[in-house]
């Protein structure tokens, strides 16, 4: 090897040696920062998801829940719509997929400036690249809760559940992101006294709702 050789091949290793020790310290920050983004970025596609599946059903709190009255019309029990629920719920699930499988690399990579973590230098320089590797499980269920309105009113809120993991890659290794949600997608507003009653909303176990004994509930509302 000639004399020559020998400390370019030192300054070389150098070189490595210390771009591999920046990258071990440097990688907790830029997965911290990866994660961070990637949540944000899963949370508004989760509620654009359920807000244009809503759009084009046009759903309303009937649409989720049968209301049953006696002949003067007191609520004697709210039952889920199975089969109608159970047909959102996929297509919320549906829409979402694409999304997050979409997030543009842009929105994911960190300027190197961001990860000096100085004020000035935010956004600027060269990306760091991160990318969205694949969808792992997406998957949703409802909730059901009775909130107290005021004197004698109580306000009944269905909620969408939903619970996304998404794997990212970043320099040396995959990162999981794994992300929960709820979003409304149905209220009203019950004039009266709830009965205690079961409320099944989609396939899995019934949900049960513990209220004050007493007359039957009077009125409603739309959601």
């Amino acid at each position: 090897m000639p004399r020559a050789a020998v400390p370019l091949a030192a300054v070389g290793g150098l070189i490595l040696l210390f771009f591999l020790l920046l990258s071990c310290q440097l990688r907790p920050v830029i997965r911290t920062m990866a994660v961070s983004r990637a949540t944000n970025l899963i949370t508004g596609a989760l509620s654009a998801a359920v807000d244009d599946c809503m759009s084009r059903a046009g759903t309303t709190y009937a649409d989720f829940v049968a209301v049953e009255r006696d002949e003067d019309g007191n609520i004697v029990s709210l039952s889920g719509r199975i089969q109608e629920n159970n047909r959102f719920k996929r297509a919320v699930v549906d829409a979402l997929i694409p999304q997050l499988e979409s997030i543009p690399e842009d929105e994911l990579s960190i300027p190197l400036g961001t990860l000096t973590g100085r004020l000035l230098l935010s956004g600027l320089g060269p990306k760091v690249r991160v990318s969205v590797q694949g969808v792992g499980d997406v998957t949703a269920s409802y909730q059901s809760s009775f909130l107290s309105a005021g004197v004698n009113q109580t306000i009944h809120r269905i909620s969408l559940e939903l619970h996304v993991t998404l794997y990212l890659i970043i320099p040396g290794e995959v990162v999981t992101v794994q992300v929960e949600d709820s979003v409304p997608v149905a209220e009203t507003v019950i004039v009266g006294t709830v009965p205690e009653t079961y409320i099944q909303l989609d396939s899995g176990t019934p949900q049960q709702q513990s209220f004050a004994a007493g007359a039957p509930a009077q009125g409603g509302g739309t959601g």
